[in-house]
């Protein structure tokens, strides 16, 4: 596996969002970049929201995901398993703080294939306020 550069991929991401009776999905297709430093993969991607271009790099280890976010949202915030983790979300109308309980962490690639798996569910609190319980799976393979 090319460690340096990255391996092109194709990453679809879908997000649930369940906050009391309130449901929703929001779904992303991109192309990005796999690759392996050290003991962690990365997974790297660009998103275009209403506010502008976001850059998405995700480090996963055996123990946490780091999310880290540029452009027209940044944010930098750790997720670990069963865990109380706080960070900050900022836009340009605002920064917020982030609070997540993060529930599950699981991380799978199938190297024959050339496919990977992320799921990541966390309860979120903005501004010391509940925003619902996540789920996000993250599907990719080598373009």
């Amino acid at each position: 596996m090319e460690k340096q550069h990255g391996i092109p991929i194709r990453l679809k991401q879908i997000t649930n969002i369940r906050d009391g009776f309130r449901k929703e999905t929001v779904a992303l297709e991109t192309e990005g970049f796999y690759y392996i430093k050290e003991n962690a993969v990365y997974l790297q991607f660009e998103e275009q929201q209403e506010l502008g271009k976001v850059n998405t790099v995700m480090k996963i280890t055996d123990h946490e995901v780091v999310v880290m976010r540029s452009g027209a949202v940044r944010m930098r915030h750790v997720f670990r398993k069963t865990e109380e983790t706080t960070g900050h979300y900022h836009t340009p109308f605002g920064q917020w703080t982030i609070k997540t309980k993060t529930d599950n962490i699981e991380f799978r690639y199938n190297e024959k294939r050339k496919k990977g798996h992320l799921f990541l569910s966390y309860q979120l609190e903005m501004q010391n306020e509940q925003a619902g319980r996540h789920a996000m799976t993250i599907m990719f393979k080598e373009a």
